[in-house]
């Protein structure tokens, strides 16, 4: 995301919560008065977020109900209140983190000013956890006399997890982004559901991730007892289909890359089982979003190990790569057809 040189920090909390001391809130809150540093903190910050991925504040009852959403919307009304009321988050997120055992980690509730949202410059407010910490080689000398020491810190290129929200759609939950780079166990639905209760944006990027994400579950289903190769290929061509048109169009899919009538049964099926579970996705036809398209594409796999001698790369046709087994050495193989070496 491309932050203006415009935005800047007006106020930063800070709270830790740790195992042995439970959570420790700050005093007060620091104002960044060195602009060089104020600027590498909006940076650190904002650099980790897809502008295009929207969130927004919700609640299965009423949006009122939501604590985060109160917290923050009066910490807008009053930005003056936020230390107080970045005491009442960090609160929130040791109850969560105490519940499912969580890892610790520093809290900082930031409000930011002059922030670029489309049309419109609006304040926001930052809320981010830190949970890992890298540790940095230190070297200090006078004169011809050097010393080297370690010192453990936080990594400027990488944040952990934050939600930024902005003073716009108050009525309807804010606009927000969300990075969770943490979130791959079990239990880490707590940053987005149980502690922000935060979805998506109902929108054409939101459909793209989805219909991508449905098309590798259902490579998944429907080639369960094929090889990787047709997997691969099948998502492959699936998203070449997305790449090369400005809609989706569900009939026209099935008959341009399904084509087989049974697979088209089951794929019709397969989308109504995920229409029953998610009643807010369009799946049938939608605007595709190229953005989604991009970042989605970069945490796909299309790549089969061998053994720990060759990775092979599949991009194109299936039918330019088979596989076969060799009955005289007892092992598997695979052919690659193509015209040119490059």
């Amino acid at each position: 995301m491309d932050i203006s040189t415009e935005v800047v920090l007006k106020s930063l909390a800070i709270h830790k919560i740790t195992e042995d001391d439970g959570l420790i809130n700050s005093t007060q809150a620091l104002n960044i008065a060195d602009r060089d540093l104020n600027q590498l903190l909006v940076k650190y910050f904002f650099k980790s977020f897809k502008a295009e991925e929207r969130f927004r504040f919700a609640h299965e009852t009423s949006l009122e109900y939501n604590e985060v959403y109160n917290f923050v919307k009066a910490i807008f009304d009053s930005p003056n209140h936020l230390h107080e009321k970045s005491i009442a988050i960090a609160k929130h997120l040791y109850a969560h983190s105490r519940n499912q055992n969580i890892k610790d980690g520093d809290v900082m509730v930031t409000y930011f000013e002059d922030c670029v949202l489309g049309d419109e410059v609006t304040d926001a407010v930052g809320i981010f956890k830190v949970e890992n910490k890298d540790t940095y080689i230190k070297i200090m000398g006078h004169g011809g006399v050097f010393d080297i020491s370690s010192e453990e810190g936080i990594s400027i290129n990488k944040l952990d997890k934050g939600l930024i929200i902005f003073n716009t759609d108050e009525d309807t939950g804010y606009q927000t982004m969300m990075v969770d780079k943490t979130n791959k166990s079990g239990n880490a639905q707590y940053w987005q559901k149980d502690f922000l209760g935060v979805e998506p944006f109902n929108d054409e990027y939101f459909h793209t991730q989805s219909i991508i994400n449905n098309m590798q579950e259902f490579a998944q289903e429907a080639f369960a007892g094929q090889t990787k190769t047709e997997k691969i290929a099948f998502v492959n061509e699936s998203i070449d289909y997305i790449k090369a048109n400005d809609q989706f169009d569900q009939s026209d899919y099935q008959e341009t890359i399904l084509q087989a009538p049974e697979l088209i049964e089951h794929f019709e099926n397969f989308q109504e089982k995920k229409q029953v579970e998610q009643p807010e996705l369009n799946l049938g036809h939608f605007d595709i979003s190229k953005p989604a398209i991009k970042n989605t594409k970069r945490f796909i796999r299309s790549v089969i190990k061998l053994d720990k001698s060759f990775h092979v790369y599949v991009h194109g046709n299936r039918k330019n790569i088979e596989r076969g087994f060799d009955e005289n050495r007892k092992q598997n193989f695979y052919t690659l057809y193509f015209e040119r070496e490059e």
